[in-house]
């Protein structure tokens, strides 16, 4: 072993250093793995480096320590801006447009996140990304609000009654007091065809005419409903009947888990006979459609709640007429558990995976044939 002792070392020193020979030779194969550790380190370096490179405040939102020293780093030098922002977002898979209030508010500074797509879950992703948005943003921002399609603004009612009300609200609940307001949405559309069970079952059939049109012994609508001419096709008429009996009547969609248990009814708050019209009010299957006396079909739609049903998935999705709710249930309660309800008759059950979240409102759209 060469010496690196001075040439005035005693004998102490070097009897040492001959003591420690063996050790300094094992010590001389681990200089250049240390020069290169940074670059491919092991495991157990990481916690030290994480430290090292000031990326701790990662950590709780993180959970690949080799990813937030690879991009830690450079998102360390943006942070503070809204490029920090995107590349913050990314360490979750997460992509937002960064959308600043206006500067007239009073809350000048928040901003809000526009999802690209709906967050997969409120636990734990939603509390990552409101946290690495709020290490990104510069200091003097705050997030608001995140949204993905279900999004109503607050209505400006400035020097007038309404301002702080409840208009002057944006749609949105909380996690937890003083956090982040999230606002989702999701839509599910159902085309289904009424058969003649789901028919009679609810008291709404009229056999397909043969000729001669329909008989007068089936005629068991109002007369008000029958706004066609007798000169019109019998199978049109009947479409036109059947679809004039939903609106007038209280509509309810049906949740129900994997185990058939009822979640929950939800009140329709579309309710209309309809005929496909370019740049009609509602949509199915890129179709749109508007209210009709003539309509043949109908169009019937619901909006779950924020809060409504939390952390259960459904399997199922039912429309409801003839609902009797039990004593001392409001009328105009949108939102009814299974106890709420005495007796409903169901039709065109879908099967349909819905992960219902306190922060999603479903909007689920049926269009009925006939």
């Amino acid at each position: 072993m060469t010496s690196l002792l001075p040439s005035n070392a005693g004998h102490f020193e070097t009897a040492v250093e001959a003591a420690h020979a063996e050790r300094w030779t094992r010590m001389g194969g681990a200089v250049p793995f240390i020069t290169t550790a940074k670059e491919n380190p092991p495991p157990s370096f990481l916690p030290f480096l994480v430290w090292e490179f000031g990326l701790g405040m990662l950590t709780p939102y993180v959970d690949n320590l080799y990813e937030v020293i690879d991009e830690g780093v450079r998102w360390h030098r943006v942070r503070g801006t809204y490029g920090g922002v995107k590349q913050g977002l990314g360490f979750v898979g997460v992509t937002a447009t960064l959308e600043p209030a206006w500067h007239g508010r009073a809350w000048w500074n928040s901003n809000q996140l526009r999802m690209s797509a709906l967050p997969a879950n409120d636990a734990p992703l939603l509390e990552r990304i409101e946290g690495i948005t709020r290490l990104s943003l510069p200091f003097r921002s705050d997030l608001r609000r995140g949204v993905y399609e279900y999004d109503i603004d607050a209505l400006q009612g400035d020097h007038n009654r309404l301002d702080d009300c409840h208009l002057d609200v944006e749609s949105g609940v909380r996690l937890y007091d003083g956090g982040t307001v999230w606002s989702f949405g999701r839509t599910a559309e159902i085309d289904h065809t009424l058969t003649e069970a789901e028919g009679i079952a609810i008291g709404n059939w009229l056999d397909v005419p043969e000729e001669g049109g329909i008989p007068w012994a089936s005629m068991t609508y109002p007369w008000v409903t029958a706004t066609f001419g007798w000169a019109d096709n019998p199978e049109t008429q009947r479409r036109e009947l059947m679809a004039a009996w939903f609106p007038s009547r209280a509509i309810y969609l049906m949740l129900k888990d994997s185990d058939e248990a009822v979640i929950g009814y939800r009140r329709a708050r579309a309710v209309h006979a309809v005929s496909a019209q370019f740049g009609g009010q509602y949509s199915i299957d890129g179709q749109t459609y508007a209210p009709s006396e003539n309509g043949t079909r109908v169009y019937i739609e619901a909006m779950t709640d924020f809060e409504d049903a939390d952390d259960v998935e459904t399997a199922s999705v039912s429309v409801v007429t003839a609902l009797t709710r039990a004593d001392g249930i409001p009328v105009g309660r949108l939102w009814l558990r299974p106890q709420d309800v005495t007796a409903a008759t169901a039709f065109a059950e879908t099967e349909i995976t819905l992960p219902l979240r306190k922060t999603v409102r479903e909007r689920i759209k049926f269009l009925v044939r006939f």
